[in-house]
Parts: structure tokens; C-alpha cells; sequence
């Protein structure tokens, strides 16, 4: 958990209610008191509420937190609103805020979400860590959430990461996160400039990995044969089209080198795409690297790598890019 890009809270003996047209919060409230009797120790407490989107309408955090107190408080659980002993944590999730994409592994039915508030877990912060904060930037430069989220996405559940391995390392938005987690790092990039900063940005941080300069085809010799690998990259893009063979050769030989280094380990990566993905279905025709979905998915999986993710997340208004997550297709 302590390596998970998005996580805001962690919950325990957490309990869940799902919301109809005849709920209520008088229900709700019942609900959680109920779920407290059972699973709140003894000690003062708090009730703490948030919402996720436009949150739901008839259900609001004030009422819910005072009705909760008055249910479950107590002489062996008193109500203490400045220096609680225990948190229960209420999320209140509605329907999204604003054009979002479609999710094919969550849902869109509104749910309130409850459980005791981890004392020891502490949200992770990126003070400083921001591209224009770095000594050295570049336009191109990977926001540090974005890049942790990649570092997050190839863990599996079978195996532990040893290394990650960035073949396009830019400004080393990646090298930085994966060394920020203990995690070994080795980096790449075929122009010099980007090496020498990438170096001096994970200076400035006081975190270090190996940097080399030379060509994505070369890094299967560079690394030579490893297991538990995370090949986690942000491929060059800004290109007017990815069309030409050019163009995609880069991305092509990533594939080809990492299946190579450790043909059983995991890829995750960030494609350019269009804003209209963010709209649509689930969909085989999204374009992704300038050609359908349908198109690149076959190349990706005759170059040994099988697709298990792929969600579009926002960049800018006039860009989007594609996150793909591979695991070997042998």
C-alpha cells in the first residue's frame, strides 16, 4: 500500500451502502452505528466524512456525522472532535464531477463507503517533486503521480519488483519515484542532455539509480538477462502522427528488448491518444498511437506482451494518453 499512487486513506473493518431510491440517511446512519458496536474500540472517537464527485443528492456530511456521533457515542466512547482516539471515515461517492472516461473495472451506482481510519498510514506527498520544481525541466517531463501511478500498475500479485527499468528516461520522472521507493532503477536515453539531467534531478532529491546514454535497441545488452523486472516507460511522443514506421519503431523495440531482459516480468506504459477516448465506450476503434486499438493491440501481443489494461487519463484539453498495462503473453 505504501507504494500506491493514488491511495488517499486506507480503511479497516470497512463496511459498505449502497444507495437506492428509498435510502436513507437515517438508514445510513443506523447502518454505520450498527457496523460500530461491533468494530470501534473502545476509546473517544470522531466521524469524518468526504465526497467523492458531486457526492449524493439527499445525503449530506454534516447531518450524517452528527447522527452517527449521537448513535454510537457513549462513557467508554465519548465523542472527541479535536483529538480522537479513532476515526471512522465515511466516503460519499456519487457520480463523477465532470466528463470522465469509462471505467470497465468500477462502477457508477452511488455508494457510501465506511471504516476505521488507519492511525499509521500518511498520504504521500509530492512537495518538490513537481517537474518545474526539479533543477533540470523539460516540456516533456512526466508529473510525478503519473509516473508513480506506472511504477504502481506493473506491481503483481505473484511477485515482488526488483527493478525497474526505463529505456525513454526524459527528465527521470520515473527513476525518481521508483528510487523514491527503494525499488532499483535503471534508466536510459539517447540524447546525452537528458541523462545529465535526469542525474542531477535525482541529486537534488538526494536519490540515486543508474543513468546510461545510449539507444532503446541497445538496452537488452546494456541490462543483459534479470527477473522481476517492471519495464515502466513514457515512449516519445508530440509528433504530428505516429503513423509512419518511424515513428513507432521506438516503441516497437522497447517491447522487443524488455521481452528479452525478463520475458516474464511487466510493462506499463503511457501512449498518446486522442481526447475523444475519454468520452467513449470501451472500444477496439479508440485511436491510440494514430491508429485503432484493434490495429496496435495484435503488435503489441506478437512482440510478446498481452494487454490487461487500458485506460485513457487526461493530459490537457487537446491531449490524452492511453495507460497500458502488459503482462507476457506466453
Amino acid at each position: 500500500l505504501s507504494r500506491a499512487a493514488l491511495l488517499d486513506e486506507v480503511l479497516s473493518d470497512s463496511g459498505r451502502y449502497w444507495v437506492n431510491p428509498k435510502a436513507s440517511q437515517e438508514d445510513l446512519s443506523q447502518n454505520i452505528a450498527e457496523w460500530a458496536h461491533k468494530h470501534l474500540p473502545e476509546g473517544s472517537f470522531a466521524v469524518r466524512t468526504r465526497r467523492l464527485g458531486v457526492g449524493i443528492p439527499g445525503f449530506s456530511r454534516s447531518t450524517i456525522e452528527k447522527k452517527v456521533g449521537a448513535l454510537v457515542s457513549s462513557e467508554s466512547r465519548p465523542v472527541d472532535l479535536e483529538d480522537p482516539e479513532n476515526i471512522i471515515s465515511v466516503v460519499i461517492s456519487g457520480p463523477e464531477d465532470g466528463p470522465i472516461h469509462q471505467d470497465d473495472i468500477g462502477q457508477n451506482s452511488p455508494i457510501v463507503v465506511w471504516g476505521l481510519s488507519h492511525p499509521g498510514w500518511k498520504r504521500e506527498s509530492y512537495s518538490g517533486r513537481a517537474p518545474t520544481e526539479r533543477p533540470f525541466f523539460q516540456p516533456v517531463s512526466l508529473d510525478p503521480r503519473q509516473a508513480r501511478l506506472l511504477i504502481s500498475l506493473a506491481h503483481r500479485r505473484t511477485s515482488e519488483t526488483k527493478t525497474v527499468i526505463d529505456p525513454f528516461c526524459g527528465t527521470g520522472g520515473i527513476a525518481i519515484e521508483a528510487a523514491l521507493q527503494d525499488i532499483e532503477t535503471l534508466s536510459s536515453d539517447l540524447d546525452s542532455r537528458m541523462v545529465e539531467g535526469t542525474l542531477e534531478n535525482l541529486a537534488s532529491l538526494g536519490t540515486q539509480a543508474i543513468v546510461e546514454n545510449c539507444d532503446v535497441s541497445e538496452i537488452a545488452s546494456l541490462w543483459g538477462s534479470r527477473s522481476d523486472c517492471a519495464f515502466v516507460f513514457d515512449p516519445p511522443y508530440g509528433r504530428s502522427s505516429w503513423t509512419s514506421g518511424k515513428d513507432m519503431e521506438p516503441f516497437f523495440e522497447a517491447l522487443a528488448a524488455a521481452h528479452t531482459i525478463d520475458p516474464e516480468g511487466t510493462l506499463s506504459t503511457m501512449l498518446p491518444t486522442t481526447p475523444e477516448a475519454l468520452q467513449a465506450e470501451s472500444s477496439d476503434d479508440v485511436e491510440v498511437m494514430g491508429m485503432p486499438w484493434s490495429e496496435l493491440e495484435p503488435m503489441i501481443i506478437e512482440r510478446g506482451w498481452r494487454p490487461v489494461l487500458r485506460t485513457p487519463v487526461r493530459v490537457h484539453r487537446s491531449l490524452a494518453r492511453m495507460v497500458v498495462v502488459c503482462h507476457p503473453a506466453d
